[in-house]
């Protein structure tokens, strides 16, 4: 039988002190509403989210495509390699992360 396991991502939002914090939602529709709805609520810096109704991208596909978002902004990264995709990913994240600690 499962139990309902602890959000860490709800948890760490919450601290006084909290580290960056950068989430993933995998959605079907309304992404990017969701997605931001998402952000908010777990306070997080940033979040990246995928369409995972497309047959083209995602989980049972080499490629994927992502929309990142923060609170002052939003970046598409298209349809390409997991490999690219991530390597974007970070960058953004990288940037991201340096301007808040500026």
């Amino acid at each position: 039988e499962l139990a309902p396991g602890i959000d860490i991502l709800q948890e760490v939002g919450q601290l006084a002190k909290r580290p960056f914090t950068v989430g993933f939602a995998a959605e079907t529709e309304d992404l990017g509403n969701n997605a931001i709805a998402k952000m908010r609520r777990k306070n997080m810096d940033m979040i990246a989210v995928n369409d995972v109704g497309r047959p083209d991208r995602g989980f049972e596909s080499d490629d994927n495509a992502l929309q990142v978002y923060w609170h002052e902004g939003e970046q598409t990264l298209d349809l390409a390699s997991k490999d690219k995709i991530a390597r974007q990913l970070v960058d953004i994240i990288s940037r991201q992360y340096r301007r808040s600690r500026a």
